[in-house]
């Protein structure tokens, strides 16, 4: 099950929301595998000079939650407006976790964390360009179903493919359209594999659409962090993160240094 959190905040002057999401995904009923399930929670500030000059935007930001439950090795891995990087990172820097578990073990996991700020009234749910609002990948067999929870490392040779479930915020428009989206998984050493993906469907008026991403797994795909990029209509909509390794819980996941 996935969750998405959201916080609207009301002030004197003009009303404005935030929307935060990070997907959380519990494990299949009975297994001794769970999930990360945020335990604190910090809101971020919405900057003034953004928010006077009704700017919206989404942060995208890639890290671990280790096997305490802190947010750690925190990047930014794309922004709408650069004003709103310093808050957000403050405030999920804050964020506190119950952590994951394998077996009953606390286990370290990655960690795609996407930060929405955004003004209500007409002007809600707007943005400039297409960028992802929530990105969550998990491990999953050969036919695409999720076989553990969001962020685990996946299997080298054991888990066949993975499962990523994105959220794409989009402008609205009066009219349905059609929108060419391309994936990309590129590997430590920066080698890019295409994942296919058809066209997408936006219906009119609508602010978000689901995409859902299945990759298999190839057999020389090497261990490491490795990153998921969006491009839609030709231009980068955004970057997530998934850990490969033969046996991650002997493996050193180092974070890129660069997005």
């Amino acid at each position: 099950m996935n969750g998405l959190a959201r916080l609207r905040i009301r002030r004197p002057g003009p009303v404005l929301a935030l929307a935060l999401a990070l997907a959380l995904t519990a494990a299949p009923a009975g297994a001794q595998s769970h999930g990360a399930v945020r335990t604190r929670y910090q809101a971020p500030v919405y900057p003034a000079d953004l928010l006077t000059s009704q700017r919206q935007g989404n942060v995208l930001l890639a890290g671990r939650i280790d096997a305490e439950g802190h947010v750690t090795d925190l990047r930014v891995f794309a922004a709408s407006q650069q004003g709103f990087i310093a808050p957000a990172s403050a405030a999920v820097r804050e964020w506190q976790f119950r952590p994951a578990t394998r077996d009953g073990k606390p286990i370290e996991i990655a960690a795609n964390i996407g930060v929405r700020f955004r003004l209500e009234g007409e002007l809600r749910g707007r943005i400039s360009s297409p960028i992802l609002g929530d990105l969550a990948i998990s491990p999953a067999d050969a036919s695409g179903k999720a076989t553990a929870p969001e962020g685990f490392p996946l299997r080298r040779g054991r888990d066949k493919a993975l499962r990523a479930e994105a959220l794409l915020d989009v402008p609205p428009s009066v009219q349905a359209r059609t929108l060419t989206v391309k994936v990309e998984a590129i590997s430590p050493s920066g080698k890019r594999v295409s994942v296919f993906q058809p066209p997408v469907a936006v219906p009119a008026r609508a602010s978000e659409v689901k995409i859902p991403v299945v990759a298999l797994i190839g057999d020389r795909w090497e261990e490491g962090v490795w990153r998921l990029k969006f491009l839609v209509n030709g231009a980068s909509a955004g970057i997530g993160q998934f850990w490969l390794a033969d046996d991650p819980d002997h493996f050193r996941f180092e974070m890129p240094t660069k997005p």
